[in-house]
Parts: structure tokens; C-alpha cells; sequence
């Protein structure tokens, strides 16, 4: 029986040590991947700080580390978006007189806008500080993009494509999205006023209380959307589709409807007494008692 006991608090005291060992080998393990991840930060940083033309590539091959890092540290997430974020601020072309031409942004602001539109974490690492700049993103592919309150103003956008895009709350004033594919975006909230959006396509795009006050839309198809309390003030909607669309609580005031077609749209509270209706008339809607409509003559 004593041999029995003193076997195992042998092992008893052997198992204590392992599990004491194991545990110093897991912290040693813990500090040395802390300072792998440090050390590439570090190195990541350098890279992209280097300047010129020659520079390009280090500067790109600086960007998708830092990207790469973001997914095996979660913890280095926000710092990593921060760096980006502000090498956009002080590389992209900043907001001054608008010219007639957007001009696309260098391919290393393309990649970092790229990179931080699709961070491991989107719900929790929401802000994307772009304030003051002008960028030019063409024929990008963004489709899922996570840009919700991103500063887009004056961006070139025309054949982008940002089908199920999250665009919640963006600031898009002035975005030249021509030919862009926003099929199924949301854009609940966004600021669109200024922008051009002919040729937009918008299948199922969520646009419930948007501003598009005097936004180019001539022609675009808005059939069956929901634009529940958007602004469309100084809108040009000459000949756009909006059959089906759910316009309730509307603001119209100046906007352009000339041969539009509201045929069963829901008119509900809507004042059009303002808008450009010619070649509108209520018979091809589908007005509430509370919708003010022009005389069917206008």
C-alpha cells in the first residue's frame, strides 16, 4: 500500500511539473508569435512608407501583408485599418475645384481601398476614415464590399461593380456611378445628391431613405425598389421606370418626371405639386388619400 501511495504522488508531482512546463512553453510560444506579429507590422510599415514610382510594388506587396496580418491577428485589426485609412488620406487626390474628369486613383490607393472594403471584421471595425479625398475606382470589382459610411464623395465609380454591396449611410454626393452594378446594394441612408447614376443598374437595391436630391437618373430603371422616404428633390427622372416602387413619403419638390412611368407605384403622402409631371398623370399610379397630385392636364 505504501509503494501504491508513494507511486502516485510521484505522479501526482510529475504531472504538476508537465502541466507547468507545458504552460511556460505556451507562454514562450505566445511571446514569440506577439513579436513575429510586431516585427511584420513593423517591416509592413517601412515598406509603405517608401516613396516614387519605383516604389510601387513594395508598396503593394506592404498593403497585402498588412491585409494578410489582419486575418492572423484579429487583435491588430483597427491599427491596420488606421494605416491604410490614412495612407489613403495623404496619397488619394484631395477634394478641391472638381474637374471634368475624375482620374482613376494610383494602384496602390485602388489596393488599400480594395483591402480595407473587405477587413475580416466589418460589423465591428466600421469607420472608414476617407475624409477630403477624391477617388477614382472604375471598372473595379467590389461586389459584397463592406464600405458603410464611407466618404465616396466625388469618387469615380462608372462601371463599378458593388452588386450586394453594403453602402449604409455612404457619403456618395457627387459620385459619377455611371454603368456602375449596384444590384442589390443597401443604401439606406446614403448620400447620393449630385450624382450620376444614368445607366445604373439597381435590381433590388435597397434605397429607403436616400438623398438623391438632384441626382441624375434619366432613364434608369426604379421599378418595384423601395425608396421609402428618400429625397428625389431636383431629382432628373425624365423617363426613369418607376412602376411598382414604393415612393411613400417622398420629397419631389423640383424634381423632373417627364414621361416617367409611375404605373402601380405607391404614392402614398406624396406631394408632386412641385415636381415636372409632364406626360404623367394619376390614372397611371397608385395614389392614397393622403397623396397630392398636379392637375391631370400639366
Amino acid at each position: 500500500m505504501i509503494s501504491v501511495l508513494l507511486v502516485a504522488v510521484g505522479l501526482f508531482y510529475t504531472n504538476q511539473a508537465n502541466r507547468k512546463q507545458q504552460e511556460a512553453t505556451g507562454r514562450q510560444q505566445d511571446l514569440a508569435a506577439q513579436a513575429q506579429v510586431a516585427e511584420r507590422f513593423s517591416a509592413a510599415i517601412d515598406q509603405l512608407g517608401q516613396e516614387g514610382r519605383d516604389k510601387l510594388s513594395i508598396r503593394l506587396g506592404s498593403i497585402y501583408s498588412l491585409q494578410r496580418l489582419m486575418r492572423d491577428s484579429p487583435p491588430d485589426e483597427p491599427a491596420v485599418i488606421e494605416v491604410l485609412c490614412a495612407f489613403i488620406r495623404t496619397h488619394a487626390h484631395a477634394l478641391g475645384p472638381r474637374p471634368p474628369i475624375v482620374p482613376a486613383s494610383s494602384a496602390d490607393i485602388q489596393a488599400a481601398v480594395t483591402v480595407l472594403a473587405f477587413r475580416p471584421h466589418p460589423e465591428q471595425h466600421r469607420r472608414l476614415d476617407w475624409a477630403a479625398t477624391r477617388l477614382g475606382l472604375p471598372h473595379s470589382e467590389l461586389i459584397g464590399a463592406r464600405l458603410a459610411g464611407a466618404d465616396l464623395h466625388d469618387a469615380a465609380l462608372y462601371h463599378v461593380d458593388l452588386a450586394g454591396a453594403d453602402l449604409t449611410g455612404a457619403n456618395l454626393g457627387g459620385a459619377n456611378l455611371h454603368h456602375a452594378n449596384l444590384n442589390g446594394a443597401h443604401l439606406h441612408g446614403a448620400r447620393l445628391h449630385h450624382a450620376n447614376l444614368q445607366g445604373t443598374l439597381l435590381r433590388g437595391t435597397d434605397l429607403t431613405g436616400t438623398n438623391l436630391s438632384d441626382a441624375s437618373l434619366n432613364g434608369v430603371n426604379l421599378s418595384g425598389l423601395n425608396l421609402r422616404g428618400a429625397n428625389l428633390s431636383g431629382a432628373h427622372l425624365n423617363g426613369a421606370n418607376l412602376g411598382g416602387a414604393n415612393l411613400t413619403g417622398v420629397i419631389w419638390d423640383g424634381a423632373d418626371l417627364s414621361g416617367a412611368h409611375l404605373s402601380g407605384a405607391h404614392l402614398g403622402g406624396a406631394d408632386l405639386r412641385g415636381a415636372n409631371v409632364t406626360g404623367v398623370g394619376p390614372r397611371n399610379a397608385r395614389p392614397d388619400r393622403t397623396a397630392q397630385l398636379p392637375p391631370p392636364n400639366r
